[in-house]
């Protein structure tokens, strides 16, 4: 029994590959509604097997974790490229304004609790890191620290106390922020949030009413009907009968299949196929005839849908403003969802586009053809990803962080982990303007995100689990009260700004807070206590800006501690 752990843990490869696999299968249990995350399980994984095994873990290569972190780093600039970019703009500019005073109340937090509690440099990384929940600033500081001249042996012992502490306010920090969102700042405001929700979605939903097609994001279903009081109407005029909500999508006659030409002739007894929003089925029967089961016509327009990244000329648009836009070309397309930096937003006529924004769209395969190239490009799930592009922005960014600028004989550097953020940033932001030139599907940069950041944390947990015990003893109850300090400051500081000063609503502004310290569970958690998605609108261009802004804060914190 014991010969195989041996082996185990005499194996760099396989040590890596039991933290992440333990790691991963640790942050997706739930206790309570929390779970810790793919990141900190990761994390606290490698903290613990490194603190068992000590010494007898081998020698783990600071290249490999290097490797890892760039991986990681890049593909967060990659995503969040578009959204950056475009979030300099007048809509976007009050959300991108919170954002910045969460960072910037999150670094004058960390000094205070630095100050005020006199920590050393490396329990302040890893507070900052952990207290505002950005793994990545861990990486930039680490990069920030290995610029300092500091002996092999003193660099290990801060490093390690960073990645202890991390783990530690962590914690409190992903609790903290979803505590805040959902239940101090809106009895801080006095702002009930599903009555909130409720009356942003209403002013929506009356705002779409004039012109309604491809903005009520209700369930898509498809229906076949035998013509009967639609017996001499055209296609076209049954269309405009139906309403926007719906549309012919396919007609047999006899054994014939025909195309939903505008001017074709329906006769009494073809069978059409009927495809659109649940509500504006309700009134088609009348208008063409009884109902009949022809699975054959509908089964394939309630499939998937095919992703679409939508054209640049579309950003900054609002989805009433983009398909109005469209005209016609769209009649006989449906929205399925829109998706932006993973996740997926609410699809109101108010909803505003961005470079990047990836739309779900469903109809029949000859419409879709004919609309595809008007609205954007089209993404081939079946085209592989282009390694050359990403090799060269990965590549890029090293490059970058090899510049260095001496300033009072102190050198100034990004270090690869920022060059790599700025790499990802400006490869991403040019990728979304022209996706059809470098082919890179949203799973690919996803798994770089996900498979860098598990690599890099188990990695740091691993080499920092000899130092757990003593940090531990040494300042834990100093730790948790910092923590709480730097966590919730910034957030009562971004609420401030954007209630009293700003005048966001309260629902975006609570999906605003979470975006700033990029917390999704708490967008989440603020989504099911509002019954709707629309903290998601307020989530996105925060949590893009939170992103890069909290990562570069990490040489910010080594600076000023």
């Amino acid at each position: 029994m014991l010969e195989p752990l041996r082996a185990v843990i005499a194996s760099p490869e396989a040590m890596l590959f039991l933290t992440i696999v333990l790691g991963v299968l640790f942050g997706r249990q739930k206790l309570g509604g929390f779970a810790f995350g793919s990141a900190a399980g990761t994390l606290l994984a490698g903290t613990l097997l490194g603190a068992l095994f000590g010494a007898a873990v081998p020698d783990l290569s600071p290249t490999l974790k290097s490797v890892a972190f760039l991986f990681f780093v890049f593909a967060v600039g990659f995503q969040s490229g578009p959204q950056f970019f475009a979030s300099l703009g007048r809509k976007t500019l009050p959300l991108a304004i919170v954002t910045l005073v969460v960072a910037a109340a999150g670094l004058a937090s960390t000094i205070l609790v630095v100050r005020l509690f006199g920590l050393d440099q490396g329990t302040a990384i890893g507070l900052a890191a952990g207290a505002l929940t950005q793994t990545a600033m861990l990486g930039t500081a680490y990069g920030a620290l290995e610029g300092l001249g500091l002996s092999p042996a003193a660099l290990a012992r801060i490093q390690g106390q960073a990645a202890v502490v991390f783990a530690l306010s962590y914690v409190f920090g992903t609790i903290g922020v979803i505590l805040f969102c959902t239940q101090i700042a809106p009895r801080l405001i006095g702002v009930d949030l599903e009555t909130a929700a409720r009356a942003l979605d209403a002013g929506t939903a009356e705002a779409a009413a004039p012109q309604g097609q491809l903005l009520d994001f209700r369930t898509l279903v498809a229906r076949a009907f035998r013509v009967g009081p639609a017996d001499a109407m055209t296609v076209k005029d049954l269309d405009a009968a139906l309403g926007p909500l719906a549309a012919v999508a396919r007609i047999r006659r006899g054994n014939a299949e025909l195309g939903p030409a505008a001017e074709l002739v329906l006769r009494r007894g073809d069978i059409i196929a009927i495809q659109g929003y649940r509500p504006a089925m309700v009134a088609a029967a009348a208008r063409i005839g009884a109902e009949v089961a022809a699975d054959e016509l509908v089964t394939d327009l309630l499939g998937p849908g095919t992703d679409v990244v939508i054209a640049p000329r579309f950003a900054g648009q609002t989805l009433h403003e983009a398909v109005q836009e469209l005209g016609a070309a769209g009649h006989g397309l449906f929205l399925r969802r829109i998706r932006r930096q993973a996740h997926d937003i609410p699809a109101t006529a108010a909803t505003v586009l961005m470079p990047g924004d990836v739309l779900t769209l469903t109809g029949p395969a000859e419409r879709l053809a004919e609309a595809l190239p008007l609205v954007g490009t089209a993404i081939d799930p079946g085209n592989r990803a282009d390694i050359a592009f990403l090799a060269a922005g990965l590549l890029a960014g090293v490059l970058i962080g090899l510049v260095s600028l001496t300033l009072r004989n102190i050198p100034i550097t990004l270090s690869a982990g920022g060059g790599a953020l700025i790499a990802g940033l400006v490869f991403g932001w040019w990728h979304a303007r022209r996706p059809a030139d470098a082919h890179v599907p949203p799973d690919a940069t996803q798994i770089m995100w996900d498979f860098g950041l598990a690599s890099f944390c188990a990695l740091v947990g691993l080499t920092a689990g000899p130092q757990a015990a003593p940090a531990l003893a040494a300042a834990g109850p100093t730790i948790l009260v910092a923590g709480i300090i730097v966590t919730l400051l910034p957030q009562l500081v971004g609420l401030y700004v954007g209630h009293s000063l700003l005048h966001i609503h309260p629902v975006l502004l609570v999906g605003a807070l979470a975006g700033a310290q990029t917390q999704d569970a708490a967008m989440l958690a603020a989504c099911d206590l509002a019954e709707s998605p629309a903290p998601t609108l307020g989530f996105t261009v925060p949590y893009a800006i939170g992103n890069i802004v909290l990562t570069v804060l990490g040489p910010a914190v080594v600076a000023f501690t």
